[in-house]
């Protein structure tokens, strides 16, 4: 016989009509959301107050986009081959860039939007979160808690980045991780 108890809520094993009650009464009590820790802990994902909708999610603490750094950097640090023949032929025809450019700065436009839709903190947690099985529960976007995955609406903005509606959203998604045994823990940002 299924128990009130033993209900599952999303796809996982912990997030049961009981955790639920436990994680609404630690809200009640705290203000803070109801966050158990992975056995394992190889990332941090944080929340930060102010999001437009909830609570701004980031994998690493939040930054601004940092400045760019010479192509030759950025090449070498991604692991792109740039020097010889068939490399530096495969550069222009991918950024337009020739060896003599390679000690000019990245372009602002290009580094700026790599930042907003793929490296930037907020970008991480927009990809990881989009592409994990959160369960009904996280994805719906009703009056209960659920995440919230914008992109940018005006004009030449690319960012992305997910919030988290309330506290009990925060508490369902870190159960949610522990339960895919993903190493990520959630924290308050600072």
């Amino acid at each position: 016989m299924l128990t009130r108890r033993g209900f599952l809520i999303g796809a996982g094993g912990l997030l049961t009509a009981a955790f639920a009650k436990d994680a609404q009464s630690f809200i009640s009590r705290t203000g803070q959301p109801l966050l158990a820790s992975p056995a394992e802990v190889a990332e941090t994902m944080y929340w930060y107050e102010g999001g437009e909708q909830g609570y701004l999610l980031t994998i690493g603490p939040w930054a601004f986009c940092p400045p760019p750094p010479a192509w030759r950097e950025f090449f070498a640090s991604e692991g792109i081959g740039h020097r010889t023949e068939p490399e530096t032929h495969s550069i222009w025809e991918k950024h337009g860039i020739s060896p003599e450019d390679y000690d000019n700065q990245v372009d602002g436009w290009f580094w700026e939007t790599r930042f907003d839709l793929e490296t930037g903190p907020c970008a991480r947690a927009y990809r990881l979160l989009k592409q994990l099985d959160l369960g009904s529960k996280l994805r719906r976007g009703s009056d209960g808690p659920h995440l919230v995955f914008c992109e940018g609406d005006v004009a030449n903005d690319d960012s992305r980045w997910v919030d988290a509606r309330d506290e009990l959203t925060l508490s369902f998604l870190q159960a949610r991780l522990i339960d895919l045994k993903l190493p990520i823990r959630i924290a308050q940002g600072i």
